[in-house]
């Protein structure tokens, strides 16, 4: 099939590779960076499927899978950049991410599963070496979390602990269903003081005022526990997610069955369980959804300070963002090794391209 020449603005060699295109992400991504005039090349695993959506927009794609490190390394001759959007990402991030520094290839995902920021950041001398920069997390998760500390780390420069808290989702699609619960486990993570700090899952709460009042919350491992250290040097760090009790009582008790959830068996049986969950939300039910993220900073004298914001259904910031990352990237905003969006592009991020509405 004869490959498209790109768009006159972009860099020649500017092509964007979207992995996982026939997900429901996946399918948004590519109607979004059609829309920006990104040369964009579909890929994944199902010819069938990505043939029908190559069809559908008049684009080039490539069929091949993770599991042979030669073919994925051969599927990214003539690629700038990755966009990687096919998860559970703990499975699937790091043979990508692999054969992008073996090729010089820039590195993007949609990750929210802390396990691939830690892969991607012990490889990020060896991809600063061949100059490749990795950046996961560029949908909702991390963006939203990530520009929203960063703000809070630049307004209250005297704070000493941060405590970032999470709406309950409204919405959410069979893959994001699936990598949630792919990430079950016995034990939660914290910073405290510079240092990843375990502690029983479900032990830890606290109240979070929303926008309605305080509503409850339970510690999760999150991405910005192993990241914030370093990209915004904050030592101290809890991450929650909005949970009533019976949420709470559930969490706690899926977290014993954790081991089963990470044993071969487990992980088909969640395979199973993925199948029966919707693979998308209608148009109605997103435009009706939207999170609210908080941030307490407390200083040395325990004194707390609050910063919240509204963004729409992630989803559409997923869009917007990575959408916006891509252009940046490929108009040369690069740094080589590990990055995190909003220490790269600035807590203004989110804000910069339309994701955080006015608070009610």
């Amino acid at each position: 099939m004869p490959e498209s020449s790109g768009n006159g603005f972009l860099h020649p060699s500017g092509r964007v590779l979207l992995y996982g295109a026939t997900g429901f992400s996946g399918r948004l991504l590519t109607r979004c960076l059609q829309e920006q005039g990104i040369d964009v090349v579909l890929a994944g695993r199902n010819a069938a499927r990505l043939a029908e959506l190559a069809r559908r927009w008049k684009l080039d794609f490539r069929v091949f899978s993770l599991d042979d490190p030669a073919q994925v390394e051969a599927s990214l001759d003539t690629i700038q950049v990755v966009l990687h959007a096919a998860g559970p990402f703990q499975r699937t991030g790091l043979p990508m991410i692999s054969a992008c520094i073996r090729t010089g290839t820039h590195y993007l995902d949609l990750a929210g599963e802390w396990p691939v920021f830690q892969q991607a950041m012990d490889q990020g001398d060896r991809a600063a070496a061949n100059g490749v920069m990795l950046m996961p997390g560029i949908g909702f998760s991390v963006v939203a979390s990530d520009c929203l500390l960063a703000m809070a780390r630049a307004r209250f420069p005297e704070a000493v602990a941060l405590r970032l808290a999470l709406s309950a989702p409204d919405v959410m699609s069979r893959g994001t269903f699936r990598s949630l619960m792919g990430l079950t486990s016995s034990t939660v993570m914290v910073r405290r003081n510079g240092t990843p700090t375990c502690l029983p899952a479900g032990s830890l709460s606290r109240c979070f005022d929303f926008g309605a009042g305080l509503r409850q919350a339970v510690a999760v491992t999150w991405p910005d526990v192993f990241i914030s250290q370093v990209t915004h040097g904050i030592a101290t760090l809890e991450v929650y997610a909005q949970a009533d009790w019976p949420v709470q009582f559930a969490y706690r008790a899926g977290s014993r069955l954790a081991p089963l959830h990470q044993s071969a068996l487990g992980q088909r049986l969640l395979d199973l369980l993925s199948q029966g969950w919707p693979d998308a939300p209608s148009a109605m039910q997103r435009q009706r959804s939207g999170f609210t993220l908080v941030v307490e900073a407390e200083d040395r004298w325990r004194r707390c300070r609050s910063l919240r914001i509204q963004t729409p259904d992630g989803y559409t910031v997923t869009g917007a963002t990575a959408t916006a990352i891509v252009g940046r990237v490929l108009k040369g905003h690069v740094a080589p090794g590990f990055q995190s969006p909003a220490h790269l592009y600035g807590g203004s991020l989110l804000e910069d391209v339309g994701c955080v509405l006015p608070v009610g």
